[in-house]
């Protein structure tokens, strides 16, 4: 059994250190602020003291070795915490007529009983830091409720809860600062990347998510707004209406369009369009779960070799379904991608669960159906106060 104690500036450096040093096996027993430096106690230094414990594991040794002597000091640091934390339970429970368990006295007998108490104990301190709602502070709990609305990963629940617990202790959810602090924490999680739309782009995706509309709204950006040579390219002909609305739209922006019925056309519609800045490509959308659609894309691609492949994924799937869609639809390889249909739903947890599991960055995200309008550039800071709102909504 290993129990350290870490002085740092920063959690996360802590956290690191523990992963680091101790494993992901590790159990944090306490954390407090510490002050240092300075002189008479000013200009002193606000630090974090973060103890943590991993259990020690010799599982490549066959041989029957005799046990170590356990340090009796290691024994009573750990009884001193859970004697601490036992005692805090007890106060927030009296009013509720709970039991709460003696503090054992100190460990006595032999090597095998200590570590028997030693096992005990720390069972109980992991119990009391990663399991069970009843053990998570109101205030955390409240957070984690609405993360869990937002349908955020859980992995990342976990990480939030853990860095919440060292950090506060417990947080008021109803504290307009803490939203701030939430959504700050929030931001390494969501990935994102400034457009630069140059080149030529193809969009991918399932069916309904909304290609040949966010196609047509980056379109008229691009051509109206930063006043870029644009064309357009559509493989949609599966869908009668799309190549048309796409002529529509690219009629009103004055901007050309080729509908590519077979490989060859496809061909000789990029020689023709070779010296416009962007080259805008539409494909139908593919079910992930049709193998022979994905091979007909995977064709696609090989064939115009785009320089950027848009993934379009919507804000209203479920992250089941979001993850499969992800997973199927490497096998084109996407560079980034696009969110649609937040307007659709309440539920944002997609900022932080699609490069969680794509490692893909978001460039923008759609909220409506106007053309051009509907649509911003991805900012993951502007992001993460849209999930945090949402995750402290109705607090």
């Amino acid at each position: 059994m290993k129990v350290k104690k870490y002085v740092v500036k920063d959690v996360r450096e802590a956290m690191r250190m523990i992963k680091e040093e101790l494993g992901d096996d590790a159990v944090i027993l306490n954390t407090r602020k510490i002050k240092k430096g300075g002189f008479l106690g000013l200009g002193a230094k606000t630090y974090f003291e973060v103890t943590a414990v991993v259990e020690d594991e010799d599982k490549k040794k066959k041989k029957v070795e005799r046990p170590r002597t356990v340090s009796r000091e290691d024994i009573y640091k750990l009884q001193e915490i859970l004697m601490r934390n036992r005692a805090s339970r007890q106060t927030q429970s009296q009013s509720s007529g709970l039991n709460v368990p003696s503090v054992a006295s100190p460990p006595s007998g032999s090597v095998e009983e200590e570590l028997m108490k030693i096992k005990d104990m720390i069972s109980e301190l992991k119990s009391m830091v990663v399991s069970g709602r009843n053990e998570i502070p109101p205030g955390i709990r409240t957070v984690v409720n609405g993360m869990r609305r937002q349908e955020i990963d859980n992995d990342v629940i976990t990480k939030v809860i853990e860095y919440l617990r060292i950090t506060y202790g417990d947080v008021d959810p109803e504290a307009k600062e803490f939203k701030y602090k939430l959504a700050e924490y929030l931001v390494p999680f969501i990935k994102t990347e400034d457009a630069n739309l140059s080149g030529k782009i193809l969009f991918v995706g399932p069916t309904g998510v909304g290609k040949t509309t966010t196609l047509a709204k980056i379109a008229a950006k691009l051509k109206l707004e930063l006043k870029k040579s644009v064309a357009i390219l559509t493989f949609d002909t599966y869908r009668i209406a799309a190549a048309d609305q796409l002529k529509t739209y690219a009629s009103i922006m004055d901007i050309p369009i080729r509908v590519a019925y077979t490989p060859q056309e496809a061909g000789m519609a990029l020689n023709a369009m070779i010296d416009y800045e962007t080259i805008l490509m539409d494909t139908a959308g593919r079910s992930q779960k049709n193998d022979i659609q994905m091979g007909e894309l995977k064709v696609i691609v090989d064939m115009v070799k785009p320089d950027k492949i848009f993934l379009v994924l919507g804000m209203n799937y479920r992250l089941l379904d979001v993850k499969d869609i992800i997973r199927k639809f490497k096998i084109v390889n996407p560079t980034h991608v696009i969110l649609t249909k937040m307007d659709e739903t309440s539920s944002y947890g997609h900022f932080i669960n699609v490069p969680l599991h794509s490692d893909l960055p978001i460039i923008y995200v759609t909220n409506g159906q106007r053309v051009p309008e509907d649509i911003f550039e991805a900012n993951s800071v502007e992001l993460s106060k849209i999930l945090a709102n949402g995750v402290l909504e109705n607090v």
